[in-house]
């Protein structure tokens, strides 16, 4: 048995088994020696003043001594049915404290590290893991944290710069080779992307992330974003068909929900091969946003930083309604957006 509570309840059962067999085992020793060697002495029936002296036969003592035996038998398989329940019991009341553990350390992530395990009622063994998973936590908090500032930081004094050198790029354009200046103008204008990015999602991580909710329609937010994206699928010979039965009112940030479709579709433009394909559709009284294509063998030109998920999976841990998933389902690669 793995389980650590089926094994608590066998070591019970067998502790009490050992303990029966030896109380049993002594009894019929006894019993035996006292049937053997000693004798007994009673009245006549039908003559009170008479006394009667003998004692048993080997047959007899035998007999006696296999009848002990055979009862004992016969209540050990009760005894043991009520042992393994109580074991279990008693093993399942034990261990309560660790399941409760568990149980809320799986509704900490990472934007709710300043929560902490509280135990109603355990022993100090269980006070002392307690109290080190709570240090645990406050640590990771405190890291976590100083890490999201720091990221967001650095990604706010960088766009600055940034922008200051695309000016003087832009101004010294007439002076500088027009490829040179192209290619530096594509550069900075990638690192400032991909500042803005970092600075998204050091915002949405840190739970700073401002929304205005609002109905928005889903179809006519897509077909307007499309257009550029279907340019692009065209440069790289695949085909993006938009597949949309009936118009989608979402309750959402229409700012952030544009970014998590340019990052899924720029995504799937990037990594992903073959057709792509945008499917809006009512499931029950779910409104989904399902963006799928084939998923490369290999990565194809800039593998990119990681980020466009990652920002996506912040946006959607944010917003009260939304929930986000991704992965492979039958060698196509799945993204979906689904508003509950």
């Amino acid at each position: 048995m793995k389980s650590l509570r089926w094994r608590i309840t066998l070591w019970f059962t067998l502790g009490l088994l050992m303990v029966a067999a030896v109380f049993v085992t002594a009894t019929h020793a006894h019993l035996q020696h006292e049937l053997r060697l000693s004798r007994w002495e009673r009245a006549h029936p039908e003559h009170p003043d008479w006394k009667l002296h003998g004692s048993y036969s080997e047959a007899e003592v035998d007999d006696i001594a296999d009848e002990l035996w055979r009862l004992s038998l016969i209540y050990a398989v009760p005894v043991i049915g009520l042992t393994l329940g109580a074991g279990y019991w008693l093993a399942k009341r034990s261990l309560q404290p660790v399941a409760e553990i568990n149980r809320q350390l799986q509704a900490i992530g990472a934007r709710s590290l300043d929560k902490r395990i509280q135990l109603a009622q355990a022993d100090a063994e269980f006070r002392a893991i307690e109290n080190n998973v709570n240090a645990l936590l406050a640590r990771l908090d405190g890291s976590f944290r100083q890490l999201s500032e720091f990221s967001a930081q650095v990604a706010h004094e960088l766009r600055t710069p940034l922008t200051l050198l695309r000016l003087q790029v832009e101004e010294a354009a007439g002076r500088v080779e027009p490829g040179l200046a192209e290619s530096l103008q594509d550069e900075l204008s990638r690192l400032s992307d991909y500042v803005d990015q970092c600075l998204l999602l050091a915002t949405a991580e840190q739970g700073r992330l401002n929304m205005e909710l609002k109905p928005v329609a889903l179809r006519a937010l897509v077909t307007e974003m499309i257009e550029i994206y279907e340019l692009l699928a065209r440069s790289e010979n695949r085909e993006l068909t938009v597949i949309a039965a009936e118009e989608l009112s979402v309750t959402t940030d229409i700012r952030t929900l544009r970014q998590m479709l340019h990052n899924l579709l720029t995504n799937a433009l990037r990594h992903g091969s073959g057709p792509l394909t945008v499917t809006l559709m009512r499931d029950k009284a779910e409104s989904v946003c399902r963006i799928e294509n084939e998923s490369a063998a290999k990565p194809r030109g800039d593998s990119g930083t990681g980020l466009g998920l990652r920002i996506v999976r912040a946006i959607a841990g944010h917003h009260p309604q939304l929930v986000f998933s991704s992965g492979l389902e039958g060698g196509r690669f799945v993204a979906e957006l689904r508003w509950c």
